[in-house]
């Protein structure tokens, strides 16, 4: 069977949170032994809560963690957050920092490691604390009539909705088992991104593909 789009319209009420890794690393030139110049590269990563592209929390705070490496070895990793705070990680090579205050809204944090001869490097987050409030999001589709091969489809039963925060992720579903219904409020959504897509089901089971996928904002 052939189930539509879903319509392209919900209400949404909420925020996004992004993640952004900055991947450059500075490189300084030192002096061998022989006195020719050679590259010194300080090597450092974020690994917790997660090296994602995005993230949203509704927590007052967050913890960062990760590795560093140097030829020279880590002298210190520490952090600085654009909207207040600042302080050293514990660990060097392995490195954790301890709690870092949220404001509401984008938090821009720059985690920089630095090796004993003063070379540095830094990656750079932005943590965007959610309200805690929760959205919800209107779905419209029309039913199908027809199956894949043209014939009618006299026994519709139903429709599934999948959803989740991560495109071609969803963590969650909804089966509507009422043909009839072609309007969904699917409700308690955090803030920040949701994807949405829907299939149709028959009495005997039959699955139709799933739509084309929708994304939705919560603010």
């Amino acid at each position: 069977m052939n189930c539509r789009t879903v319509a392209k319209r919900a209400f949404i009420i909420l925020t996004v949170l992004a993640l952004n890794a900055c991947l450059s690393e500075p490189e300084i030139l030192t002096e061998s032994e022989d006195g020719q110049p050679e590259v010194a590269t300080v090597s450092m990563a974020i690994t917790s809560p997660g090296s994602f592209s995005t993230i949203d929390t509704p927590d007052s705070a967050v913890s960062l963690a990760g590795t560093a490496s140097a030829a020279m070895g880590i002298a210190r990793v520490s952090w600085l957050n654009d909207r207040g705070g600042e302080g050293t990680a514990n660990g060097t090579k392995v490195w954790r920092t301890g709690d870092i205050a949220l404001e509401l809204g984008d938090n821009a944090v720059t985690v920089t490691a630095e090796d004993s001869s003063g070379a540095t490097t830094s990656r750079h987050i932005v943590i965007k604390r959610e309200s805690g409030q929760k959205g919800s999001a209107t779905l419209s589709w029309t039913a199908p009539t027809t199956r894949v091969d043209g014939s009618p489809l006299t026994n519709l039963a139903g429709y599934k909705i999948f959803y989740g925060r991560m495109t071609g992720l969803y963590d969650y579903e909804i089966a509507i088992d009422n043909p009839g219904v072609v309007t969904y409020v699917v409700e308690d959504l955090v803030s920040g991104d949701w994807y949405f897509t829907v299939d149709a089901f028959d009495a005997d089971g039959l699955e139709s593909d799933r739509s084309n996928e929708v994304l939705r904002n919560i603010r």
